[in-house]
């Protein structure tokens, strides 16, 4: 009955210390908490569109962001400062491309879902995980 005793008591010893092992192997592997996607500046937009079949022009005025994970920040920001051009050029024609429709919709969902595929098309470091229209002023003569 002593020899069983014992037997437990070491094998609880053992599986405790193993117990606090794991723990310490956890906590020493449990990263960081993540920290929230940053929001970025991409540009402010304002431009005439004429449509000569209808005999129209349209007149855009919007600024946009976008919100990227915090480790890509800085890099980010350098590669939209340098594709500046690239990225106003895909602005105006995802804009010239959109329909009454899409630019009347309160939420411009389809027009932003549009600008994101073509901005994280253009970037190479990173990704934008959404976008931001604001300041959205359409008129059309």
């Amino acid at each position: 009955m002593a020899r069983f005793v014992v037997t437990c008591l070491f094998t609880l010893m053992l599986l405790a210390g193993c117990n606090s092992a794991a723990v310490e192997a956890t906590a020493q592997n449990e990263e960081k908490p993540a920290l929230p996607p940053q929001e970025i500046a991409i540009g402010d937009y304002a431009f005439r569109a004429y449509d000569p079949a209808a005999n129209t022009q349209t007149r855009f005025d919007f600024s946009l962001a976008g919100l990227v994970e915090p480790d890509v920040l800085e890099g980010l920001q350098v590669e939209l400062e340098k594709k500046k051009i690239r990225i106003r050029d895909r602005v105006m024609i995802v804009s010239r491309e959109s329909t009454i429709e899409e630019l009347e919709d309160p939420d411009l969902v389809m027009f932003r879902r549009r600008l994101l595929m073509e901005m994280n098309r253009l970037i190479e470091d990173g990704q934008l995980s959404d976008i931001y229209v604001s300041h959205f002023r359409v008129k059309t003569r």
